[in-house]
């Protein structure tokens, strides 16, 4: 099947990949230099930000073409076979590896993605508790999504059934953080129920673009909508997560740990609409856009096995030479890239051909991705 790919989505796409290497990077092989917690958490919350709303937007594209327009059971039970074979196999590798070379103490809960709710469980697999959000998003979207296909207005019962999906999360977060008083990282950022909205809202997105394509190209992709998305990403994102972590209070706001999440989500799927709109093809820049396509195309890779390789060379870096950790980093970035590949050629690839006998193919505008 030949799939059109989107250059503006190619790179949102690879700039989260790029962000997460980054703010883990720091982590691992100069934090004993400087503190570079704020700086980590604003690139780390920001890639992640990126990934939740653009998966929605992408799965949201697919939902509605062949769940919500069709309402048929076969396309729902296709969608499910396709996510799992897409996500499923490269993760259940990454465990097994994980549990061979890295780490022998692992709870079964890591195998259905319920580590989100133990902080020990989740130690085994730290970078997989967004893969959990995910993974549950796909479970449950679907199914009341496949029942507007029954309402006669399917656009008002669409944007319903979403709207609730946004709003529930966030009444959840106010209760929990009204009564029980979670930390903002663990507590609130990397629980399932609490953060589901953040994916929806890129679902919301893919259904006004298929509902309502005039607005959504003239004002939510406008460019005073990027300026207003830029400025608000800056403050939101940017400016509260890194004074939050610097000044310790991130943990004591209310609005970090409600609020926050739903405006930065916001934000990123305006920046999404434009980047889809505006930057379709990069042809006067075929080299650059190359680069980009690859990285988007091996991003669900880099994500899972980024953090075994940065623990194994960070074993090496016992000195105090900033010249020595950038070797270590380099040298572990060069091995993520090479065994990302190969895995991604012959083992990522030939597994998602498995679905196309099981499933009937439809050419997308832009192939979605599996996972982070």
């Amino acid at each position: 099947m030949i799939m059109e790919r989107n250059a503006g989505l190619d790179i949102v796409r690879s700039t989260a990949i790029l962000l997460v290497l980054f703010c883990h990077g720091l982590g691992f092989f100069f934090m004993k230099y400087y503190d570079f917690n704020p700086i980590n958490y604003v690139a780390g919350y920001l890639a992640v930000e990126l990934f939740f709303v653009l998966s929605g937007f992408l799965i949201g594209r697919i939902l509605l073409q062949d769940i919500v327009e069709s309402g048929s059971f076969s396309g729902l039970k296709n969608f499910y076979l396709r996510r799992w074979f897409r996500t499923l196999p490269l993760y259940y590798f990454a465990v097994v590896t994980t549990y061979l070379f890295f780490n022998q103490h692992m709870d079964a809960t890591n195998l259905i993605f319920l580590q989100n709710f133990n902080e020990q469980d989740l130690s085994f697999l730290p970078i997989s508790w967004s893969l959990s959000i995910e993974e549950w998003f796909y479970l449950l979207i679907p199914l009341p999504l496949h029942f507007v296909g029954k309402f006669r207005n399917k656009r008002l019962a669409f944007f319903v059934i979403t709207s609730l999906f946004v709003i529930i999360p966030l009444i959840l977060r106010m209760v929990e953080v009204s009564h029980s008083q979670p930390v903002w990282d663990y507590g609130v950022r990397k629980q399932i129920p609490l953060r589901l909205d953040s994916l929806v809202f890129g679902v919301i997105l893919a259904g006004i673009k298929t509902y309502y394509s005039g607005i959504y190209r003239k004002y939510i992709a406008g460019k005073v909508s990027l300026l207003l998305t830029l400025v608000g990403l800056t403050y939101f994102g940017g400016y509260l997560v890194y004074t939050g972590i610097q000044d310790q209070t991130m943990d004591h706001s209310w609005f970090n740990r409600t609020l926050l999440f739903s405006f930065v989500s916001l934000f990123i799927a305006m920046l999404i609409a434009f980047m889809e709109v505006h930057i379709q093809r990069m042809d006067h820049f075929p080299k650059i856009w190359t680069v980009f396509r690859f990285i988007s195309s091996q991003s669900y890779g880099y994500y899972l096995f980024h953090w075994n390789i940065y623990v194994w060379f960070s074993r090496e870096n016992t000195t105090n030479s900033i010249g020595h950790s950038l070797y270590l980093l380099m040298f572990s970035l060069i091995m993520l890239i090479s065994f990302t590949y190969l895995m991604h050629r012959y083992y990522e690839v030939p597994m998602m051909k498995l679905r196309d006998p099981m499933t009937k193919k439809r050419k997308r505008a832009y192939p979605a991705g599996g996972g982070l």
